[in-house]
Parts: structure tokens; C-alpha cells; sequence
């Protein structure tokens, strides 16, 4: 009875925390040490020291498996090694939102262990690979469309881009009713062939689609916020996109200010007329649609309810009083 005590604590000792599963991958190779540091960061142990000295003793340390491992908060260290004896999930299941930026999409690769961010942005700004994709713009930001994916943990940074454009170009064609995206760019060609001009089309519809994806909060008002924006546009007006300031700053602000609007940047379309050189997030299908065919409006200007809404306005003195409105109907 008593050769059988240590063993039914063992197995008691083994029964799963209560707490949310937590997602955690262990890297090819990990010492036991990192991999307690990892569960620490996580929350999955309370102590890494204690961790490595259970490993140890109870022979772990050798048996510690490489892979994806669903684990619930709450777990004592014992549950844990177990667990990660066991072979880990090889793949990783990410979902990526709609208008997230080229560096979200980094941080949640490397948070599910399916590529290193620091890779996935050289990757993603590799001009060699770009033109290989046939993406035109400084970046594959914009062209990396918003879906779930299944990728294999340790990918290829530059596999993981060509599969996402791959799919925005996909849903680029249904939306224009292309056979199937153009693909492979002639890269020697002039700037006033045919290849050219199509490219810098697809350009401004991305980038217009990118911004008209972080400001409209509402999905129905996109169409009338690319139509606004549009408009602007054949007047030579600036734009004066929030979203485009925001693309400029080191991390978001809820509010912008008076001194982020004067921000110098090209990016930044309270100071310079046109569109963006490049898009500033990845749009989805209901943007990318606004923005290939936007609302027929006589509207110029639009103001934040505080809702996710606008108020839309034909001109100055309308837009005026409309901030006045929400400005007292907020205070």
C-alpha cells in the first residue's frame, strides 16, 4: 500500500487546472530551461526553477517534446510534464482580423510559434520576393488577405506571404470578375506600358481599400467613406485620414492630436494630397469592394459619432455643426 501512495499522488497530481487553455509552442531543440521560462511567461507554471527540478528528477528533462501543446491555466508543474512528453500538435491554427498591419500579423505568427516576427517583416519587405508574388507596392502590406490558416509551426516566412496573397489575389479577382489575378509581372517594363499602368491600378485600390478598412467601423458605411474619399481625390483635396496619421506612430492612440496631424510623413494625408505610397493594413473583402466601386455621393467630409458611426456632410459649414452635435450629445 504504502509503494502504491506515491503513485496515486502522482496520477492525482496530473489531473488538468481548471483555468482557459493557453496556447504554447516549444521550438525544435528548446533546453528545459527555456521551455520553463516560456511556461512562466504564460502563466503555466508558477515557478521555472521548481519546473526544472521535476524534470530532472523525474526524468523529463530528456523526454520533452518539440510542437504546439493546449494547456489550461491552473495546471501544477506535473500535469505539464506529462503533457509535453506527449508529442505537440505540428500545426497552428491562426486567425487574422480584418485592417490588421503587416506587424499584428508578425506578433501572431510568432506568438503561435509558426515563424519568427523579425523574419516574417524582412520577408515581408523583400523586393526580390515581392515582385516574384506580383505585389507592386513597398511592402506585402495590404496584400496579405484576412482569413484563418493553418500553417506548420517553424514555416518559411516567405511561404507564409505567398500563401496570403495568393488568397487576397483570389478574392481580388471574384471581386472584379477576372478569370484570375494577373500574375507575374513583367519587372523590366516601362512605367508607361500596360503591365505598369494595371499595377498601379490594383496599388491605389489597395491602398485606398486599406484605409477606408480602419476607418470604417461600421461594414456598411465603407462604401460611402470610399466615396467620400474619392471625391476628395478628384478635387485634389487632401484626405485628412486619422488611419493614415495612425500608420506613422510608433503605437495606437485612441485620439490623435493637433501635433500628430503635423507628423512629417508621406504617409501622413493631412500634410500632402493624394493617396498614401503604400497601404496601411491588409484590407478585407467588404474594403477591397468599397474601394473598386464606391458610393456615388456628393459627401466630402465625415465625423466619428463615438459609436463606430459617421455623420456625413456636403461642406464645411455642414460638417461643422455636425461636430458641434456630437460634440455636445458626448459631453
Amino acid at each position: 500500500m504504502r509503494r502504491l501512495l506515491p503513485l496515486v499522488v502522482l496520477l492525482v497530481s496530473c489531473i488538468p487546472g481548471t483555468g482557459p487553455k493557453t496556447t504554447v509552442t516549444i521550438p525544435q531543440g528548446a533546453s528545459t530551461a527555456a521551455i520553463a521560462e516560456s511556461l512562466k511567461a504564460r502563466g503555466l507554471v508558477s515557478d521555472a526553477r521548481t519546473f526544472r527540478v521535476l524534470a530532472r528528477v523525474l526524468g523529463f528533462d530528456t523526454k520533452l517534446r518539440s510542437g504546439g501543446f493546449e494547456l489550461p491555466q491552473g495546471s501544477n508543474e506535473f500535469y505539464v510534464l506529462w503533457q509535453l512528453s506527449r508529442p505537440g500538435n505540428t500545426t497552428a491554427r491562426v486567425t487574422i482580423p480584418e485592417g490588421f498591419r503587416l506587424t499584428q500579423i508578425a506578433d501572431v505568427l510568432e506568438e503561435h510559434g509558426i515563424c519568427a516576427a523579425a523574419e516574417f517583416l524582412d520577408a515581408g519587405r523583400n523586393r526580390r520576393l515581392l515582385d516574384s508574388l506580383d505585389i507592386p507596392g513597398p511592402s506585402a502590406e495590404g496584400f496579405l488577405f484576412p482569413d484563418t490558416y493553418e500553417f506548420e509551426l517553424d514555416s518559411d516566412p516567405a511561404a507564409i506571404i505567398g500563401r496570403m496573397s495568393h488568397r487576397f489575389f483570389s478574392v481580388y479577382a471574384e471581386l472584379t470578375g477576372a478569370d484570375e489575378p494577373q500574375r507575374h509581372r513583367d519587372t523590366s517594363a516601362s512605367r508607361h506600358s500596360p503591365f505598369a499602368t494595371r499595377h498601379s491600378e490594383l496599388l491605389s485600390v489597395v491602398i485606398l481599400a486599406s484605409i477606408v478598412e480602419r476607418e470604417a467601423v461600421v461594414p456598411a458605411e465603407a462604401p460611402l467613406i470610399a466615396g467620400v474619399f474619392k471625391n476628395r481625390l478628384k478635387k485634389r483635396m487632401p484626405l485628412q485620414s486619422c488611419a493614415t496619421v495612425e500608420y506613422t506612430l510608433p503605437s495606437h492612440k485612441l485620439k490623435l492630436t493637433n501635433e500628430d496631424t503635423r507628423i512629417e510623413s508621406p504617409y501622413n494625408t493631412y500634410l500632402h494630397t493624394g493617396l498614401p505610397p503604400g497601404p496601411i493594413s491588409n484590407p478585407g473583402r467588404n474594403a477591397l469592394a468599397a474601394a473598386l466601386s464606391p458610393a456615388a455621393t456628393d459627401y466630402l467630409f465625415f465625423v466619428a459619432k463615438g459609436d463606430g458611426s459617421h455623420v456625413f456632410s456636403r461642406t464645411w459649414s455642414e460638417h461643422q455643426a455636425a461636430r458641434r452635435r456630437i460634440a455636445r450629445a458626448n459631453s
